[in-house]
């Protein structure tokens, strides 16, 4: 059995199998899998049924992610399980890590807290109401007094100006805290993002202030209620413009959905800080499993 490199072409494989059975954690949605593809080195097969993939980031041990589509999970699990020097599989949904446990008690569950996706109620990120949100509301109404913003669909001829925030940005967040192998990453990543919006299905709203792009977000529609959101950054400079860009990108785009995925911190103080401050409606958690018989 031969586990091949995950690429772009495998895109209809992988957007199957989320049809047939949606997702409701943020990591194996094909995007994702995409744009961090340059770290985990994703190789890939059907098992089961099932797309299984295995992530081998540098310098670390290789790990398993949940499977996808509708074949069959525990079968899955245990193959590749069997073709693993030191089983693991991580990112594990709260259901599925429940469903493993209920049919293998000898596998043991560990909570992953760093890697839980941030789940809000879209109308609350949209109108920003309720006491909770109020400190937020208050930064939204000084950006709308204090600056004339133009907003702005995200499309590849915006690109250019994207990457030149990104790259403010990186150099700024780089002299603060010096130099960070994620964030390098990250770039990587919202250059895969810009360059396969069409491609992807991916949408995006950008800020511009005094005539420059000072924020941009993209996101997509992870299942039938929710959406998630992959990237966003801003001039930090600005007061209130992260939380009007959140407001009106989801407006624009998932004002018929439920929820909004804002994904994982990855045990990041100052990201925990930033999400927790938007008060999330739930966290999806996540588990990591290993089979210890």
């Amino acid at each position: 059995m031969s586990f091949k490199p995950l690429t772009m072409a495998d895109m209809e494989i992988f957007r199957a199998a989320e049809k047939a059975a949606p997702l409701t954690t943020s990591d194996v949605i094909f995007s994702n899998l995409l744009i961090w593809n340059d770290y985990y080195h994703f190789t890939w097969e059907r098992l089961a049924g099932c797309l299984v993939l295995l992530a081998s980031p540098e310098g670390q041990a290789p790990f398993a992610l949940p499977p996808l589509g509708l074949g069959d999970r525990l079968a899955a699990a245990e193959k590749v399980f069997s073709l693993m020097s030191a089983p693991l599989m991580s990112r594990v949904p709260e259901e599925l890590a429940q469903f493993y446990q209920a049919q293998r008690p000898g596998w043991a569950s560990a909570p992953d807290p760093d890697n839980d996706d941030y789940v809000y109620l879209a109308e609350k990120l949209i109108n920003l109401s309720g006491r909770r949100m109020h400190q937020k509301k208050n930064h939204y109404n000084y950006f709308r007094q204090n600056y004339e913003a133009e907003f702005e669909d995200v499309t590849p001829e915006l690109a250019p100006e994207l990457i030149a925030l990104e790259d403010l940005w990186l150099t700024a967040k780089t002299e603060k805290i010096g130099p960070q192998t994620h964030l390098v990453m990250e770039r990587r990543a919202i250059h895969l993002l810009l360059s396969n919006l069409e491609t992807l299905n991916l949408r995006g709203l950008a800020i511009r202030v005094n005539g420059q792009i000072e924020a941009f977000t993209i996101g997509e529609v992870l299942n039938a209620d929710t959406a998630v959101i992959h990237a966003e950054k801003g001039n930090p400079e600005i007061r209130g413009i992260y939380v009007a860009l959140c407001s009106h990108f989801c407006r624009r785009y998932f004002s018929d959905l439920t929820y909004i995925n804002r994904e994982q911190d990855l045990g990041l103080p100052g990201l925990r800080f930033s999400k927790e401050s938007l008060k999330p409606h739930h966290m999806a958690k996540k588990f990591n499993l290993t089979p210890l018989d």
